[in-house]
C-alpha cells in the first residue's frame, strides 16, 4: 500500500474550519520526490462557494500546494481559508 492510497479518500479543513472535499490525488515534485500538493475533489456546497465547475455526476476539483498545506493525516488541514487559494481570472 502507498502513502496515497493511505491518504486518498481523507477530508480536506480549510483554515476556517470548512470540510471542502477529500484527497483525490497527491502530486510529487519529480526532481525531489517530495510532496508538491494535492488535488481536492470539492464537495458540491463548496464548489459553489468557490465558483469550481462542477456536475451531478462529476465533482468539481481543486489543486492546493504543499505551502498552503498546515498538516497532512487523518485531515489534511490548510493554512488558509479555501477561497485565497484561486488564482484571479
Amino acid at each position: 500500500m502507498t502513502y496515497e492510497q493511505d491518504v486518498r479518500g481523507h477530508s480536506v479543513v480549510d483554515a476556517e474550519g470548512n470540510v471542502i472535499g477529500e484527497v483525490e490525488q497527491l502530486y510529487l515534485d519529480s526532481e525531489s520526490f517530495k510532496l508538491a500538493g494535492v488535488r481536492v475533489k470539492l464537495r458540491a456546497e463548496a464548489a459553489d462557494v468557490l465558483g469550481v465547475q462542477h456536475g451531478l455526476f462529476r465533482a468539481g476539483v481543486l489543486d492546493v500546494p504543499v505551502e498552503a498545506i498546515q498538516s497532512l493525516g487523518q485531515a489534511v488541514v490548510l493554512r488558509t481559508e479555501a477561497r485565497n487559494l484561486l488564482t484571479p481570472s
